[in-house]
């Protein structure tokens, strides 16, 4: 008993243990808002380990901050890489982060910020757009009325006629989609009025505009329009009674096949063909045999054309092989193979394409150009419109028979070209046969092709298949984490692009695409371990990846 007495009273004066530190989060934020990143991160590790669990609030506090600073920066990259991050986080709270970008000095910011807010549903990002109808950027004004059009936004009539009558009128031809588009009464009375302006490529983008939204109440004033002088005019006519169907218009259509202008017969032809005139297919077939592009090109709905089109891909014009080969492979004609790996492999000429739009803007060709790094130093960016050209080729090479794809894919492999790999695994991806996901797992373990084994790797850990890939994708990361992550391309302007539904956004350069990539698949396949590697890199890597870091961390948490 004495000893119990003895032993307590011992205990007694012994200093008591130091209690776990009481952590005040409001410093680590303080940290972060007082742009001392790693000091922040590191205080944030020492406030988890003592509470035992990430704390979420804090995160999301620390990448907002992040975001916010990169937004308001002065350096047009940082509010690029800052507003790229706001779009990987998909978070309502990022609207503050966007509203920062529509205001930047910047125009590439403004426009990046407006496709962002695009794809948010809620009332701030309406006023949002409304807001950037005053930006002193033509194109992010044209950006935005492309969303408030498509979202029917009570004030998007005013607010795009008002633009309108601001622009030169010679420039009022990009308007009448959006009118088109809404498809009110008041919107539909100003595309009438447009249908007459002085302009004729104002007239002629009025009369396609209605073709292409259904308006077929417009019918009487598109018909008048198949007799009329101009040349651009009356093929823009001939190729819209078509679309709606008109079959009123089918006698004015045949006697245009008399017509002095080889564009405005193959439009008439083209018409033909969609109201079910078999005349039609022998007149284009007969065209193409002259090597004309744009009847090459209308060959896409006449597969008693593709014998023609296969004869074609060996023709040696270039213009004739490649629009042929584009056009068969449309056909999922296998015989275009040799053609279309002439486009997609890129060789010492250095070929590119550029659009060629007929005048009545129905019809397009692609014309070959060599030396399109030198090309795109001029006004036309020839390089982002060929990589968007082959991307889609690539795309549409997945519908040849399986083994023809696969032997595409193994020459695009071993070519080592990088521009085409993300695409290309990600088809091989969706296709998921034994023969592709082979292909897949030879290419991982490939010496001297280190972004192409990265790209196998990442996509054979998506799958889920087994094998070292988890290891080799946090050792890349690991390796990879001081280089400048991300690296967009060039963004194609609204009248450049394709088609209307090409993307106008921030897209990242390859290696840039796989390191976002690699960071999102970790995120989405382990949530403790993913966020550690996050702040890791944000504590410790290049200054410039934090904006981008700081989305996928906020996606992490979601």
């Amino acid at each position: 008993m004495l000893r119990l007495f003895i032993f307590l009273g011992f205990l007694a004066i012994l200093p008591l243990q130091a209690a776990p530190p009481e952590f005040n989060k409001s410093q680590i934020t303080y940290l972060m808002q007082a742009r001392e990143i790693e000091k922040s991160v590191v205080l944030y590790n020492r406030y988890k380990k003592n509470l035992g669990k990430h704390d979420f609030e804090v995160l999301q506090q620390m990448a907002f901050i992040l975001l916010e600073q990169g937004a308001r920066s002065p350096d047009r990259e940082t509010q690029l890489l800052s507003i790229f991050g706001s779009g990987i986080a998909s978070a309502a709270a990022s609207l503050d982060i966007l509203e920062a970008g529509i205001k930047s000095s910047h125009a590439e910011t403004q426009v990046a910020s407006i496709q962002f807010l695009g794809r948010m549903q809620d009332d701030r990002s309406d006023e949002l757009l409304v807001k950037a109808m005053s930006s002193e950027f033509f194109f992010a004004r044209m950006e935005a009325a492309m969303h408030l059009a498509t979202r029917k936004h009570k004030t998007s009539v005013g607010q795009i006629e008002s633009l309108m009558y601001r622009v030169p009128p010679q420039a009022r031809f990009f308007f009448p989609q959006f009118f088109a588009l809404i498809g009110t009464s008041d919107a539909i009375s100003i595309l009438r009025h447009l249908m007459e302006d002085r302009f004729a490529s104002v007239r002629v983008e009025a009369l396609l505009s209605a073709a292409r939204f259904g308006r077929d109440d417009l019918l009487p004033a598109i018909r008048m329009n198949i007799t009329h002088l101009n040349v651009a005019e009356q093929e823009a006519a001939a190729y819209a009674v078509g679309i709606l169907k008109d079959t009123r218009s089918i006698k004015k259509l045949k006697r245009l096949y008399n017509s002095s202008s080889s564009n405005i017969q193959i439009a008439a032809a083209k018409s033909l063909l969609m109201l079910g005139d078999p005349s039609a297919k022998d007149f284009l077939i007969q065209k193409a045999a002259t090597c004309n592009p744009f009847a090459i090109a209308s060959l896409e709905e006449v597969p008693e054309g593709k014998d023609l089109l296969a004869k074609l891909c060996k023709h040696p014009d270039l213009l004739v092989r490649t629009n042929a080969a584009m056009t068969l492979l449309k056909h999922r004609d296998p015989r275009c193979k040799q053609a279309i790996m002439e486009i997609l492999v890129r060789d010492v000429r250095d070929m590119g394409f550029t659009p060629q739009i007929s005048i009545g803007k129905t019809m397009m060709a692609f014309k070959p150009v060599f030396s399109s790094e030198q090309q795109s130093k001029g006004m036309f960016d020839v390089r982002s419109i060929t990589l968007s050209i082959r991307e889609q080729l690539l795309v549409n090479a997945m519908h040849l028979p399986e083994k023809d794809f696969l032997d595409i894919a193994e020459k695009l492999f071993d070519s080592q070209q990088t521009d085409l790999i993300a695409t290309l695994v990600t088809l091989l991806e969706n296709l998921q046969t034994p023969a592709a996901l082979d292909l897949l797992t030879r290419k991982a373990q490939q010496a001297g092709m280190p972004l192409i084994r990265a790209y196998c790797n990442l996509t054979l850990f998506r799958l889920g298949k087994e094998g070292p890939y988890e290891s080799y994708l946090k050792e890349w990361i690991s390796r990879n984490k001081d280089s400048e992550m991300i690296q967009f391309r060039p963004i194609v302007p609204m009248d450049k692009r394709l088609t209307t539904s090409s993307p106008h956004e921030l897209t990242p350069e390859d290696s840039s695409r796989l390191l976002i990539e690699v960071y999102q698949t970790l995120s989405e396949k382990q949530q403790e371990s993913s966020l550690a590697i996050i702040l890791e890199a944000i504590r410790d890597g290049n200054p410039k990846n934090r904006y981008v870091l700081a989305g996928l961390l906020l996606r992490t948490l979601q």
